[in-house]
């Protein structure tokens, strides 16, 4: 073992030990609740900013459901005023931009 490695190793036995013979420190009630309300405090803020990415997918699926239902009864009813078959159109709303 080197030296260096030797002063390193009795150096961290010796705080070990005087860590071992300090006596843990009196802490008052409300500085306990004080701190476990910080510790709260920041997790509910934590919480907070992870779902705002899971509110968005969700907004974002009732918008895209909301999109197709009437795109699709958009579609619907102007096939109903059509004389041609359904493929027909799609060739009219190439054709007519107050369709699209």
């Amino acid at each position: 073992m080197r030296p260096s490695e030797e002063r390193i190793d009795r150096l961290e036995r010796a705080l070990g030990r005087a860590h071992q013979l300090q006596e843990p420190p009196e802490l008052s009630p409300n500085w306990v609740y004080s701190v476990m309300g910080d510790v709260r405090r920041q997790a509910r803020a934590a919480r907070a900013t992870t779902e705002v990415p899971w509110l968005v997918w969700r907004a974002a699926t009732v918008v895209v459901f909301v999109s197709v239902v009437v795109v699709g009864s958009v579609m619907a009813w102007n096939v109903e005023q059509l004389d041609r078959p359904f493929a027909g159109f799609f060739s009219e709303a190439t054709v007519d931009p107050i369709l699209l």
